[in-house]
């Protein structure tokens, strides 16, 4: 039986992850680089871009994140080192780099990186490619940053009948340009990344490249054959639940319902062990596998704001006048990182939850779907999660894990 492919570096076991939130210590700290305030794509389901903005994604000024000119801020640099090494007297040992947006567009990530390595903290830089070149490659491929790309349908050539709607669904989906010039970049970004050597390690089933894919309404029939070709190079799979989040909002049509979803991941389970791969158990948020991180991660934005999770939108303080060392003590952060005494709803009793083998789902689309629908911030941080189809209720006062489904056809509240 073969293990599924999964990302180089440092590993946690379970019991490790649970021992993390324990003891206030960190193992992994998500980066978010200082990026423009606008990305290269314009992906309809970005979960960072304003609601408000009506063409793409893009934060606006005032708002909260945006942190408006860090990318020209000659200073910025060494405050986030500064922060990365607190995380590192609490234990940290892995970094996973994204921006505000694209964060190849940062003029330090770079810089980041090579610090990042140099404390020998294991990166993930998560992109979607648009300004990498193969020279780039090759240097991220010396640092042994392990990169999580993009592309949302199968790669065919021209001859195959689909390759026109391919084109098309890969355009819609990172909202950018010509459609064959867009699905040939990332075709030919995923042959690159194979070529210099980023899906072989000495370690079997063990990849420095992965792929990335939302789940949505115009590729979900299409994902199954897009995993079998990511598995049969030895590529990390990513595909995860959309959550109707930021600039999202503007787009709920393309978020699957709870019945699409349930039937995707059972296709890709049989699929799997059809083809020699371990069993999974289907669930959400991530295709064979689980999502822990709220147990031993923190994000950090540009400017200093710490969260949870990209996800779980609670401020839990600001590193430019708060230690990292109390913002772990949280209050907040202590429910998310002892949800086994706070979860309410189904997920309490579900074996997956009660073996550890599930965390409550995905925190974040937990998160955004109760506030989105008028519920406290306490509730939507202790709610079951409604996008799994082992959950009929997703609080204990009976509240209905329809209100999932009914996340994808409402209206966003006012501001």
């Amino acid at each position: 039986m073969k293990n599924l492919p999964t990302f180089y570096g440092f590993k946690v076991n379970l019991e490790d992850r649970y021992e993390f939130a324990q003891q206030r210590r960190l193992f992994r700290l998500g980066i978010k680089l200082n990026t423009p305030n606008v990305c290269t794509w314009s992906c309809p389901y970005c979960y960072m871009g304003s609601s408000n903005a009506d063409d793409r994604p893009r934060l606006l000024a005032g708002e909260e994140l945006a942190g408006e000119g860090l990318n020209k801020d000659p200073a910025w640099a060494e405050r986030m080192k500064g922060w990365i090494r607190q995380g590192i007297d609490l234990g940290v040992k892995a970094i996973t780099l994204n921006g505000t947006f694209e964060p190849t567009t940062s003029p330090n990530y770079m810089e980041i990186i090579r610090f990042c390595r140099e404390n020998d903290l294991w990166v993930t830089l998560v992109t979607n490619g648009s300004t990498l070149n193969r020279a780039r490659l090759e240097d991220l491929y010396e640092l042994e940053v392990n990169i999580l790309t993009k592309i949302n349908v199968p790669m065919v050539h021209q001859d195959d009948p689909r390759y026109n709607l391919f084109c098309e669904i890969q355009k819609e989906l990172s909202g950018r340009g010509n459609a064959q010039e867009t699905y040939e970049f990332q075709r030919w970004l995923i042959e690159e990344m194979i070529d210099v050597g980023f899906n072989r390690t000495l370690d079997p089933a063990k990849t420095r490249m992965g792929v990335e894919s939302v789940i949505t309404t115009s590729n979900i029939e299409y994902l199954p054959e897009l995993v079998l070709q990511l598995r049969d190079q030895n590529i990390y799979a990513h595909i995860e639940v959309t959550k109707v989040q930021g600039f999202a909002h503007n787009n709920r049509y393309l978020a699957p319902s709870k019945a699409q979803l349930q039937g995707l991941f059972e296709v890709l389970a049989h699929q799997d062990k059809s083809i020699g791969f371990e069993p999974w158990e289907p669930r959400p948020p991530y295709v064979a596998s689980s999502c822990h991180e709220n147990l031993f991660r923190l994000d950090i934005h540009a400017n200093g704001t710490v969260r949870p999770c990209p996800g779980v939108e609670v401020t839990l303080g600001d590193l430019n006048h708060d230690a990292m060392a109390e913002i772990v003590r949280h209050d907040k952060l202590d429910i998310i990182r002892n949800l086994e005494h706070y979860i309410e709803g189904d997920c309490r009793n579900c074996e997956l939850f009660q073996t550890r083998e599930c965390y409550g789902g995905c925190r974040g689309t937990v998160f955004q779907t109760l506030k989105s629908q008028g519920f406290s911030e306490r509730e939507a941080l202790v709610a079951s999660d409604p996008s799994c189809w082992k959950v009929n209720r997703v609080l204990d006062n009976g509240t209905s894990a329809d209100i999932f489904d009914r996340s994808l056809q409402s209206k966003p509240l006012p501001a």
